[in-house]
């Protein structure tokens, strides 16, 4: 099953793969956003074939799988069931670790946080002492670009 991209979902800038003879091409999203491009775009970032062709028989680095991935959206309720100490230390590393504005951007949602992301967020409510993790605010499902 091909997913289906279309080309408004595609990240500025992101670079794409020409590269068709590749074997992980039905399932990389670099190579499948290049099929959703309309004509009239007349430019894109792509991946040097030259710099391709160089990796012959090894695992390409630039490759993306297409399958979704489950983001988180929110945390204000995993924080809020917090005793307070506690949710000042969680707040307090998670501030260090994305920064403040990045933090309070995640906590209300209009940031989402990658599956990377949701385990670095995991990580630090058990060091400060959670457990066990609560679910986040909710989640959305999308390509992991």
């Amino acid at each position: 099953m091909k997913a289906e991209i279309h080309y408004s979902q595609i990240p500025s800038n992101y670079p794409l793969c020409l590269n068709c003879g590749c074997p992980h091409a039905n399932t990389c999203l670099r190579q499948l956003a290049v099929q959703s491009i309309p004509a009239d775009i007349p430019h894109w970032m792509i991946i040097s074939p030259n710099y391709l062709a160089s990796l012959e028989g090894e695992d390409c680095p630039f490759y993306r799988s297409a399958a979704k991935a489950r983001f988180a959206k929110g945390c204000v309720r995993l924080l809020e069931n917090l005793p307070y100490k506690q949710m000042q230390a969680v707040i307090s590393q998670l501030i260090s670790c994305f920064s403040q504005r990045t933090y309070y951007r995640i906590r209300k949602g209009e940031r989402l946080l990658s599956p990377a992301e949701q385990q670095q967020v995991l990580n630090i409510l058990k060091k400060c002492g959670v457990d066990p993790p609560q679910e986040f605010d909710a989640y959305v499902e999308q390509y992991d670009w």
